[in-house]
């Protein structure tokens, strides 16, 4: 009892920390927290700042890999499986420096890794030592062979 105890707790504290992002009205929320903007456009997501600088734009491109658990499966058809399963690459590029990246985290979890790393100040501008860190940190080059 005490260790299902523990665990529940250890899991309750971990999700009281975890960021919310919320895209609503054109507006990102983080946290209850209206902290930029966001136009979409087919698969392109534009984010700016709440006094309208464009920053970044994150398009996600899919492509399709071998469904492992459709071969797995007795009668897949019946459970509606395809022998073939969607992924996404996504692309951000930063609209000022040119740079961009290819990453497999969703347009949320793009802007909230922004957010969290401080890249973007009010005006738009972004701190050229943060963003070399953050390209080191989440990009994936062996994604763009996926959509090439």
């Amino acid at each position: 009892m005490k260790k299902v105890l523990t665990i529940l707790l250890l899991i309750l504290s971990f999700s009281s920390f975890a960021q919310k992002v919320k895209l609503k009205k054109d507006k990102v929320i983080i946290d209850d927290v209206e902290v930029y903007n966001y136009e979409r456009q087919g698969d392109t997501y534009t984010f700016s700042t709440l006094s309208a600088v464009e920053f970044v734009t994150v398009l996600s491109t899919e492509y399709q890999v071998r469904n492992d658990a459709y071969y797995r499966t007795p009668n897949p058809s019946k459970y509606g499986m395809s022998p073939l399963k969607k992924e996404f690459v996504f692309t951000v590029r930063f609209l000022k420096s040119g740079n961009e990246i290819f990453t497999d985290m969703d347009y949320k979890d793009v802007i909230k890794a922004i957010y969290k790393s401080k890249l973007v100040d009010e005006n738009g501008n972004i701190d050229e030592e943060k963003l070399n860190v953050f390209i080191n940190k989440y990009n994936n080059e062996n994604l763009k062979l996926k959509i090439n």
